[in-house]
């Protein structure tokens, strides 16, 4: 289904570590990135937004971060890739996903995260 890694990053001389997300179905691209660029600036805001729709206090929310919009509704939502509009630029393809399963997966990458960052916390401290 997917793999989390750590990625090396390097700048001069500057080096870290970052988490990436990569899906087995290549249709998936693009939740991969919403959850790596956008899904951490929005955390709890787009979780709200999705939980509004699954309780039904709204039928649908529409939502747009850096990269990523998505056109939440009750049983399917719509990921699409912003580049898309710009000339010369790869995008990914759009994507619907299950809501429900969406939420899952973001629940569990900003989980994942923030055990990753304490790492890397805890280990700058030990060196």
């Amino acid at each position: 289904m997917y793999q989390i890694k750590e990625i090396p990053l390097k700048n001069g001389a500057m080096r870290r570590k970052s988490l990436a997300i990569y899906f087995d179905d290549p249709a998936m691209a693009i939740v991969g990135e919403f959850l790596m660029a956008d899904a951490p600036i929005m955390n709890a805001a787009i979780l709200n937004e999705i939980d509004g729709v699954l309780d039904g206090e709204t039928d649908d929310a529409t939502s747009s971060g850096n990269r990523c919009k998505l056109e939440v509704k009750s049983d399917k939502t719509l990921i699409y890739d912003l580049f898309d509009e710009f000339d010369g630029v790869d995008a990914y393809l759009p994507c619907e996903i299950d809501t429900r399963k969406l939420r899952a997966l973001i629940v569990m990458w900003l989980d994942e995260l923030a055990a990753f960052k304490k790492r890397m916390n805890d280990s700058d401290t030990k060196s």
